[in-house]
């Protein structure tokens, strides 16, 4: 009784909140924004604020189709809707046999009458109310949303009561609580990114000596990448262009792809001026030519930078045209034009840069403070560094292992990539959709975390399935209502959706609705008020259009959903009811979800694809081409089936925007470690280890929201998973190609008659020798 009683306040109390316009004018309740249906505020459930619930509750009877009206006032409610999937029946004797008569029972005392049994329903664990609101027009849905949110933050901050635990939602609850906590924790990815800024600065500072050293290249790197930002977006303003919140990741993703590729002209440079550098201290100043080592370092890098962007605009271009989602054409679109711009500032700034630097090299002058360095520093300092390198011992150590062994190894490592590659193909493609996920919201939003926990627990509805048959038909031909009962009959058969159904021919007399005089708001029940449109044609009553439903189980929105809604549209194209079509509120969520899905897929196949044409066009290599093709599918395949197996990854909406870019950040990263195999890692390593770093102290931070756990982990695997590629996985590769490659060449050597002359044996023989030890099949070729 209590809980009836306080239902009826909350409902007292919620109908009663009011909020005022935007002037401050006019103050709105609920009855004066609701959805009207019949006349009256359209509250699901309401027959919970009927007086005949109100009567009733202590021997509510059970019934099978679990519609509960009140006649007097048209309140109704499905049971598995107000109290949910876990309320329980009791057989109970009725109340008219627990009183009998004395005469009567000396009468029948001979007879044994069992007593009669009465379904009722014992134990309600859940009540559950939906308001409507009405969003017909702009000033309306501003209305609406206002008196919403309002009333939600009352009922979660203000609202208590010692008697039950009160769980709310709203219609844009869940999205805004996850973009105000977006919003909230957006520093802490900028100071993520800060600190990854400061690990590059100081690993790019140390490769050298006071001499060489080009730290601050590292800061022009840096203002190069905040100009080509300033470009983009200034130009989308000009364009008067829509920036939407997922562009942001685009910036994130361009800002590492900057990085790496500062990294690497900066260890091509170190690698090239050290050959420069003259061993002795006499003429340091007319040894070293700028015009001979600037084109060596953008011959090393240019090319391959090249060769990245171009993969990266054709596929995003293609991507831009294929795909139907708007968000996708924006961020492909936006992405293309930054990556552009970011390279043309990286060939212009950066490089004028560079330029500043080698002359300063020439010039031998302090990195800091510029003042003029002695003629026999570097040599000193060059003696001095050749004594504390520790890894030549380690070098040594690889190189004089056994070469079976090697090969062993080698092969070993090259099968167990093909078999990685396979495995996470197959698992990529059973990663799943999702609607909504528990995981999405922020660990404080305690009572959005209590409603989804209920809706997936207590509850076994979901979204309504309505079929429209948006054209006349005869309702009254046998043979159309059977395929009407057909169609419920296969839409209840799938595994996803309930037993519930509306069909109004099983509670309308058809021929009535037709032929009576009456008025149509007269001749038509509650039941079927909103689901039949009449027309008179010649002073004849004709059904214009109707509708039935059905109803899934849930709003998970995962493949069997998917799956569900895709039969749905089948059932109906086969159906010979003309123009009939499946709707549900959730469909339109549902296709981009699948489009997503496949749209993803679809990137990673186009990245792959475009990746070895591009680098094969360009550079006429098909082993490299290959071997990229290769390493890049093991890295994108890689990522998601680690975020699979250790987050129960799936797609959705929050991560969407994120799996269209993340293909492309270590993608320069491959390229440029194939064509130089044999040159130091560490160009690329220190920003790995950088951004691992960064994306820890990342994880210590108090982020909550969901997306940018994703960034973190998707990055953590990505890196280490480069950094197993490009140090163990492709060396191993190269080295079987080149001993295979050995092999050819020896079996297919041209045996030739060699006349040596007795006055120059020794030389002839010292020819014949060079030659066989010379390597063949160099996969270490110049570009």
């Amino acid at each position: 009784m209590f809980l009836k009683c306080f239902v009826r306040s909350l409902d007292h109390q919620i109908q009663s909140f009011q909020i005022k316009n935007s002037d401050n004018t006019m103050k709105y309740n609920y009855s004066m924004l609701c959805a009207m249906m019949n006349r009256a505020c359209l509250i699901d459930g309401n027959y919970l604020l009927s007086d005949r619930f109100r009567q009733d509750a202590l021997y509510l009877k059970y019934k099978s189709d679990e519609i509960y009206i009140d006649s007097a006032t048209g309140a109704n409610g499905i049971s598995s809707f107000i109290f949910g999937k876990n309320h329980q029946i009791i057989n109970v004797t009725s109340p008219e046999s627990d009183y009998v008569d004395e005469e009567e029972e000396k009468e029948n005392l001979d007879l044994t009458t069992p007593p009669s049994l009465t379904e009722i329903i014992s134990y309600v664990p859940i009540f559950r109310l939906r308001y409507s609101l009405n969003i017909t027009t702009n000033e309306f849905h501003y209305l609406s949303t206002k008196w919403e949110n309002e009333i939600l933050h009352y009922l979660n901050e203000k609202f208590q009561s010692n008697l039950t635990y009160l769980s709310v939602s709203s219609s844009t609850a869940i999205s805004d609580t996850v973009s105000k906590h977006a919003r909230d924790e957006g520093p802490f990815t900028a100071i993520m990114l800060l600190i990854f800024f400061i690990f590059v600065c100081f690993f790019i500072s140390i490769q050298g000596n006071f001499h060489t050293s080009v730290g601050y290249l590292s800061l022009f790197g840096i203002i190069s990448f905040i100009l080509s930002s300033g470009a983009t977006f200034g130009l989308i303003s000009i364009f008067k262009i829509q920036i939407i919140e997922p562009m942001s990741l685009v910036v994130f993703a361009v800002a590492i792809i900057d990085c790496m590729r500062v990294s690497i002209l900066c260890g091509e440079y170190h690698r090239i001026i050290n050959l420069h550098i003259p061993t002795s201290s006499t003429n340091v100043l007319t040894k070293i030519n700028i015009e001979k080592i600037l084109p060596s370092i953008l011959k090393y890098s240019r090319p391959y930078f090249l060769s990245s962007i171009l993969i990266q605009i054709i596929v995003y271009l293609i991507l831009s045209l294929i795909s139907p989602i708007p968000c996708t054409k924006y961020l492909s679109l936006t992405l293309i034009l930054y990556v552009f711009i970011n390279y043309l500032t990286h060939c212009t700034f950066f490089l004028s840069c560079l330029i500043i630097t080698l002359q300063r090299i020439k010039s031998r002058r302090h990195c800091l403070s510029c003042h003029h360095l002695s003629n026999d520093y570097y040599i000193k300092n060059r003696k001095k560094s050749i004594e504390k390198i520790f890894f030549q011992k380690l070098k040594k150590f690889f190189e004089n292992i056994n070469p079976i062994f090697k090969k062993i190894f080698s092969g070993f490592l090259c099968l167990l990539t093909l078999i990685c590659i396979i495995f996470s193909i197959w698992l990529i493609f059973s990663i799943d959709t999702r609607l909504f996920d528990d995981k999405f919201l922020p660990r404080n939003s305690s009572s959005l975390r209590s409603y989804m926990k209920s809706q997936n627990e207590d509850y076994n509805i979901g979204p309504v399935i309505m079929f429209v048959i948006p054209q006349p038909i005869d309702y009254q031909n046998k043979k159309n209502q059977l395929l009407i009962h057909r169609i419920i009959e296969q839409c209840q058969n799938e595994t996803t959706t309930n037993n519930f159904k509306l069909v109004w021919i099983d509670h309308e007399d058809i021929n009535h609705l037709l032929t009576s005089k009456d008025p149509i708001d007269v001749r038509i029940t509650p039941y079927s008020q909103n689901d039949i449109i009449f027309s008179e044609e010649n002073n004849k009553t004709i059904i214009k259009s109707s509708r039935f439903y059905c109803q899934y189980k849930s709003i998970k929105g995962d493949r069997k959903d998917l799956r569900t809604m895709n039969n749905l549209y089948t059932y109906t194209r086969q159906s010979s009811i003309p123009s009939i079509f499946p709707y549900s509120l959730v469909f339109p969520h549902y296709e981009s979800l699948g489009q997503i899905r496949m749209d993803i897929y679809l990137l990673i196949l186009l990245m792959t694809i475009i990746t070895i044409l591009i680098t094969f066009v360009m550079f006429i290599s098909f082993k490299k081409a290959l071997l990229i093709f290769l390493h890049l599918l093991t890295l994108l395949s890689g990522g998601l089936t680690c975020l699979y197996l250790f987050h129960n990854f799936s797609f959705n909406f929050a991560n969407a925007p994120w799996l269209y870019i993340m293909p492309i950040i270590f993608l320069d990263t491959i390229i440029h470690t194939t064509f130089n195999i044999r040159k130091s890692k560490w160009k690329y390593n220190r920003i790995l280890f950088s951004l691992i770093i960064s994306l820890i102290i990342f994880s210590f931070f108090p982020v909550e929201t969901y997306i940018f756990h994703i960034i973190c982990y998707s990055l953590i695997y990505q890196s280490i998973i480069c950094f197993i590629l490009i140090n163990i996985i492709l060396p191993s590769w190269f080295y079987m190609i080149e001993t295979i490659s050995k092999k050819k060449n020896k079996r297919t050597k041209i045996p030739s008659t060699i006349i040596i002359d007795t006055n120059q044996s020794l030389i002839v023989g010292t020819e014949i020798q060079n030659l066989a030890c010379e390597t063949n099949g160099n996969m270490n070729g110049s570009i």
